[in-house]
């Protein structure tokens, strides 16, 4: 696995902590997404 590989899964994981504990549902739901998308665009 590369090292950009690695960081976009590591920044994935950073914006799912940060989003997953806010109030309002479009907010997490919307990171955890967006998180899931760029880990797969990063495996693949």
């Amino acid at each position: 696995m590369e090292i950009q590989n690695l960081t976009e899964i590591l920044l994935a994981a950073i914006l799912v902590s940060s989003t997953y504990d806010k109030s309002e549902p479009v907010i997490k739901w919307g990171g955890i997404v967006v998180a899931v998308v760029a880990v797969v665009s990063a495996v693949f």
